[in-house]
């Protein structure tokens, strides 16, 4: 029985509380919460438990972007500082399918020595900017691949300075209103969210809730809370292309692979565009994992058996999102437990 089936990951992981949902042909075969969204007071988690999904928001950044892109509003090989002023010299070749792919070779502000103390500070986007911008580049844009939030997060200011809108008012305007995502804001902890989840950490073998982490550093790199109940809805748009055209959805979910380097066969997965792709025995696979302080999530879309799962958790030492999102699909398609579990796709991805 799959409540056993998830139960049995549960422990496994020490996971206090979990929502799943497993989507077939964009039908929702199961969505539901198992454990607890908030150990204190012993609430149980649900379809309707809110937690933070951390990079999985990535794919609404690079959404809303390609949205621009189809409209002719931009243009993937435009440069980012065609958009934004007082970009670091180093920085203005850097195109906006670069950072999309993950091939900007821009330094990672979430990298930085003292990141983990600046996590903990309300600081504003140029701030934040400042923590890298008088860092070389990792290597020349396009050549190689590595895991960037420090783009992601230009392209949210870019999304500002082209649609005249805050990244939060535009999220709202191009994808959650019209697919009726009434759940899926940015997150911030001094706000009252309904069935919000507490988030949790393990130190020294005992459960502790997280530790404060300021929605500064996240933007559009990954700040949005979210439900398994609204993430149906995005994969249903995803499924029938209702926000973006066929084409553009293949596009982003098409291997972009690096001048150099070989992540196809090395590390078994290359980005796409917003996306991973998941080098699983010739089936199109794509996912993304989120992890940050009290929190893990994972979206993986095994495209051609048709059945998408999506998790999320108030656990962020959660390894391997992705291979729990592989373990319940294997459930629902015993096809896929011929195919082994792939090497990790980033870890703070």
């Amino acid at each position: 029985m799959i409540d056993d089936y998830i139960q049995e990951i549960m422990n496994k992981n020490q996971i206090p509380g979990l929502s799943v949902a497993v989507v077939r042909e964009g039908k929702g075969v199961l969505v539901k919460g198992y454990g607890l969204a908030n150990v204190e007071h012993a609430v149980p988690a649900s379809e309707k438990t809110v937690y933070e999904i951390a990079s999985v928001g990535k794919t609404f950044t690079a959404t809303a972007t390609m949205m621009l892109v189809e409209a002719g509003v931009i243009s993937l090989n435009d440069a980012i500082a065609q958009y934004l002023d007082n970009i670091p010299v180093a920085w203005q070749q850097v195109t906006i399918k670069q950072i999309l792919s993950h091939q900007s070779g821009l330094p990672n502000y979430t990298e930085v020595a003292n990141y983990w103390e600046i996590s903990r500070k309300d600081l504003s986007k140029s701030e934040i900017l400042a923590l890298v911008t008088n860092l070389p580049l990792k290597f020349p844009p396009g050549e190689f691949s590595a895991y960037d939030n420090t783009g992601y997060y230009l392209l949210g200011l870019m999304l500002e300075a082209v649609t005249k809108q805050s990244y939060t008012d535009l999220l709202q305007q191009l994808i959650f209103q019209p697919l009726g995502m009434s759940a899926t804001v940015m997150n911030h902890p001094r706000d009252i969210v309904l069935h919000r989840a507490a988030g949790y950490s393990f130190f020294q073998g005992k459960l502790i809730n997280k530790p404060y982490y300021s929605p500064s550093v996240t933007y559009s790199a990954g700040g949005q809370l979210s439900t398994v109940e609204d993430m149906v809805k995005w994969e249903q748009a995803l499924c029938h292309a209702t926000l973006l055209q066929p084409v553009t959805l293949d596009l982003m979910w098409t291997p972009h692979p690096a001048n150099q380097g070989d992540d196809w066969e090395k590390s078994r997965y290359v980005a796409g565009l917003g996306w991973w792709v998941l080098n699983y025995d010739r089936r199109r696979v794509v996912g993304h994992n989120g992890s940050i302080l009290g929190f893990a999530s994972n979206i993986t879309r095994f495209i051609d058996d048709k059945i998408t799962v999506i998790i999320l958790s108030n656990l962020d030492k959660i390894a391997r999102p992705d291979a729990i999102a592989k373990e319940i699909a294997d459930y629902y398609c015993p096809e896929l437990r011929k195919v082994a579990l792939q090497p990790p796709i980033e870890p703070d991805s």
